[in-house]
């Protein structure tokens, strides 16, 4: 199997027949954005630092929340912006704002959507090197144009996760 093939993600995975039929129509078929440079993990597991990304549109509640308003009024389309999340946030410093999802239960756990108390155990087990300091979370649900979150944001990011000195950057979608 080609290395493309065996990085493929299959996006209707976990999403049931019917989910797949309504909104596959409206999404292109063929990506339109570059290949995903996939990276190899250069030192075990238990020498890595790891960061979380969270599409649930979590902030931490001393900072802006995500714009639902601008979804609100352009309802393909979400807040292409990013929040910084502290390593030892909980559900009692967070807000969760995104129209597509039920963020009730982010609000009671935040590890629905940020899994930092998995994450902080598997350090505490000697499986990972470490947690980062700071993990970060973006708005889902981007609609046809994901060029502001893939010009902008992500190489934000990207830049802070090498200051900090990341070794792996794990996608908890939800």
């Amino acid at each position: 199997m080609s290395d493309t093939a065996q990085n493929k993600v299959d996006p209707w995975r976990f999403a049931g027949g019917f989910l797949k039929n309504v909104l596959s129509g409206s999404i292109p078929d063929q990506p339109t954005h570059a290949e995903i440079p996939w990276a190899p993990v250069r030192k075990p597991l238990s020498e890595c630092k790891v960061a979380l990304l969270t599409t649930a549109g979590v902030s931490m509640k001393t900072d802006a929340p995500f714009d639902m308003d601008y979804e609100r009024k352009n309802p393909t389309r979400g807040d292409s912006s990013f929040r910084k999340l502290r390593g030892d946030a909980t559900s009692q410093d967070i807000d969760a704002n995104h129209l597509h999802i039920d963020t009730g239960y982010i609000e009671r756990d935040l590890n629905v959507a940020l899994p930092l108390a998995r994450l902080d155990a598997l350090v505490a087990a000697g499986e990972v090197g470490a947690s980062a300091q700071t993990h970060y979370s973006i708005m889902g649900f981007q609609g046809n144009d994901s060029s502001k979150l893939e010009n902008e944001s992500a190489p934000a990011i990207a830049e802070a996760l090498i200051r900090e000195e990341v070794d792996l950057f794990l996608l908890a979608p939800v």
